[in-house]
């Protein structure tokens, strides 16, 4: 039986959400899938990199997702879906199929750069990858990502296509990569002390190396956004 969310999501969407239609899918590697759709309601939207969208999955509910890019003039855009587990949106982004109809909700504000051009040092992990690519192409920033990664073998074709190739640390029992992902940070806003921390992903790891940040006399409050917390489905 379908969720109380899901109904409400399937009545509210034919009066508030986004129709597209899938256009291509493409394998980027076995843990991610590129989704591409299209449709005349996307057109002048207003699309900001970093903006979020609520995907609608029919029976499952809504998920969200940072889309890679926007055409406003076309009506297209483009999200990279991660295949975990079997979860919602890893269902959804393994069945999925090119003339499929997809509605979502937004674009909406999510994470917002200041103005100007202040280099981006970010960290996340593989919910990251889309924010960060966002933020370099569409946004003309530069960004120094790092990413914390359940398997490195997963994530690096989609890392090399999008330009982050080797800029990852694979997790550890109980969270001891996470002193050589905060030694790579540290070395990266070193390098560029000008520039913005942007803290995404996991929870537990953003409190973590915020703390260890806070601890090397980093004192700038860094841009937050978890997208997901041990023992929660989503924080979004």
């Amino acid at each position: 039986m379908a969720s109380a969310k899901a109904m409400l999501g399937s009545v509210l969407g034919r009066f508030l959400f986004t129709d597209s239609q899938v256009t291509q899918v493409r394998e980027v590697s076995r843990a991610f899938r590129q989704v591409d759709c299209e449709g005349v309601a996307l057109r002048g939207q207003g699309w900001s990199p970093g903006d979020k969208v609520q995907v609608y999955l029919p029976g499952l509910g809504l998920r969200t997702y940072t889309p890679l890019s926007w055409d406003e003039a076309r009506g297209a855009t483009s999200f990279l879906v991660y295949l975990h587990g079997d979860s919602p949106g890893a269902k959804w982004g393994r069945d999925v199929r090119v003339g499929d109809a997809l509605q979502f909700f937004g674009p909406r504000r999510s994470l917002v750069l200041d103005e100007g051009r202040a280099p981006v040092v970010l960290f996340g992990d593989e919910t990251s990858f889309a924010v960060a690519h966002a933020f370099r192409t569409a946004g003309k920033r530069d960004v120094t990502p790092l990413f914390e990664v359940s398997h490195r073998e997963d994530c690096a074709p989609a890392l090399r296509e999008l330009g982050f190739e080797g800029q990852d640390v694979e997790r550890q029992a109980g969270d001891a990569h996470l002193a050589r992902v905060h030694e790579r940070l540290r070395e990266a806003l070193r390098a560029k002390p000008d520039a913005t921390l942007v803290m995404t992903g996991r929870a537990q790891s953003i409190q973590a190396l915020r703390a260890r940040l806070k601890g090397d006399g980093v004192r700038a409050t860094p841009k937050v956004k978890a997208y997901w917390a041990v023992g929660k489905a989503g924080l979004d």
